[in-house]
Parts: C-alpha cells; sequence; structure tokens
C-alpha cells in the first residue's frame, strides 16, 4: 500500500501517507469483511476514497494532488482480460472434446461434471447400474485427458473414435 502511494501520489508527504493508512485501517475496522469479495481492492478503494476526501476539505490542494487521485490505478483481483479469454478458450476446447465422446460417456460425464450429480443420482437419471456410470466415467475422463494432451500439441481427436478404445495416459 505504501508503495503503491508513493508511486502515485507524490504529493503526500510521509506523515500525511501514514495518516492515510491508519484511517483507512480504522474505517475497514467497522465493516463485515466477510461481505467482501476483493479484500485487496476495497482497502486500495478505501484509500483513494479517503484521498478524495481530504482533498475535498483541504484549505489548500497541491495541483498535481488532483492528477495523482485521477491517476490511481486500483489493483484488481479480477481476472485479465487475457486470462477471461484463456479461460474462455480452454471451456470451448473442453465443450469440442466432450461432444466427441460415445453419447453414454458424453451424458454421465456432463452430469457429473457440468451439473454435480453424483454416480448414483446419475444411475438413476440413465437407468442403468452404477458401476456401469463409473465405467462410463472411466472412459470419459481418459478420452478427455488423452485429447487435451493431444490437443495440446496440435492434434485434433477424432470424433468416431470407440469408447473401448482407450490408451494409457501416462
Amino acid at each position: 500500500m505504501r508503495g503503491w502511494l508513493r508511486r502515485y501520489v507524490r504529493s503526500l508527504s510521509p506523515a500525511d501517507l501514514d495518516d492515510l493508512i491508519q484511517e483507512a485501517y480504522s474505517r475497514l475496522y467497522y465493516v463485515d469483511l466477510g461481505q467482501i469479495a476483493g479484500g485487496r481492492s476495497y482497502l486500495f478503494t478505501v484509500v483513494r476514497n479517503l484521498l478524495n476526501e481530504q482533498t475535498r476539505h483541504a484549505r489548500i490542494v497541491p495541483m498535481e494532488r488532483l492528477g495523482e487521485i485521477e491517476a490511481l490505478r486500483i489493483p484488481s483481483e479480477e481476472p485479465g482480460i487475457e486470462r477471461k479469454v484463456g479461460a474462455r478458450q480452454e471451456l470451448e476446447r473442453l465443450e469440442r472434446i466432450v461432444r466427441t465422446l460415445p453419447e453414454q460417456c458424453r451424458r454421465a460425464f456432463e452430469m457429473q461434471k457440468f451439473r454435480g450429480l453424483s454416480v448414483r443420482d446419475i444411475a438413476a437419471a440413465m437407468g442403468i447400474s452404477e458401476k456401469t456410470v463409473e465405467k462410463h466415467l472411466a472412459v470419459a475422463l481418459a478420452k478427455v485427458i488423452r485429447a487435451m494432451k493431444e490437443e495440446g500439441a496440435g492434434f485434433q481427436p477424432a470424433t468416431g473414435a470407440s469408447e473401448y478404445d482407450i490408451q494409457s495416459t501416462d
């Protein structure tokens, strides 16, 4: 926090900086932290708001401080655009691979991994035994892992693969 403030708000004296951080922590003391998703971002936002508040109440404000406050870049705990795009691409890749699975394997896999159903619930929904569901899940998982590895090397998995065409993933 101190380094961030020194970097972006150069018009603050060391004593002002200490006072600002102390006030931020005193305000956080009264907040229900369980309701805050990104604590770090919240703290930086509190500090920025305190700077704005001080500026509004001060009789004399250095002109550069106004620009510094506007230029503050509050660190976000939200994933950046690169991570969001990468995650979206990975999800599309997984969905494409899952579509290539044999129908029963695909249904069991989707029910467990995407809908969170238990083996017992999947067996009841599909009208098959729990043991058969476990076999379908094992086949599906082996094929997904193999396809993810192969696709990572530029190989597109075959869509007509037999459900018994399983190779070791070691």
